[in-house]
């Protein structure tokens, strides 16, 4: 059977990590300062995004999501504190199932080339829905990327993955 150091987790579940690891020492540092952190599970630190399930896990570096200064304060205090992680992951809620809002058409009968005045609101209308249409595609289409409460993960040494913070945009 092999030995485990002091230094590691005993145990691979959040919920029975009892040992003066990485990620112990960010659990008593979260607690000390009325943090709300967690660990989330074990694995090894991302080398470029993933999809898992409806979240989007991208390595901090990666990603374009501005931090809040409260999570900026967290970083610096972590790092002040003398523990340095393997790096940082942000995890979006990114559910593959989101939807755009979908515009309402009303069935119009055909123009009636009557008066100028009428086709050129008509033509102010379809300029409209086209503009319209142009705004909303792109959400359609990246309906699955948009990104709802960030969490900020620091990933420890020993590959334990802890909530650092949480907002939401």
């Amino acid at each position: 059977m092999e030995e485990r150091s002091t230094n590691q987790l005993i145990l691979e579940t959040p919920a029975e990590c009892i040992t003066q690891s990485q990620a112990q020492q960010f659990l008593s540092l979260g607690d000390h300062l009325g943090w709300h952190t967690e660990i989330l599970g074990k694995a090894p630190m991302l080398k470029g995004p993933v999809r898992l399930q409806d979240w989007l896990l991208v390595p901090a570096q990666e990603d374009t999501t501005n931090l809040p200064p409260r999570t900026m304060k967290r970083i610096q205090t972590i790092y002040t504190q003398g523990l340095r992680p393997q790096g940082f992951v942000v995890v979006h809620e990114a559910p593959m199932q989101l939807t755009a809002p979908k515009p309402a058409f009303e069935e119009k009968r055909p123009l009636k080339w009557e008066g100028s005045g009428k086709v050129i609101g008509a033509i102010a209308k379809v300029l409209g829905v086209v503009a319209l249409g142009g705004m909303l595609l792109p959400l359609g289409l990246l309906a699955g990327l948009v990104m709802l409460d960030p969490i900020l993960v620091a990933v420890t040494q020993d590959g334990y993955w802890i909530e650092i913070d949480r907002w939401q945009v």
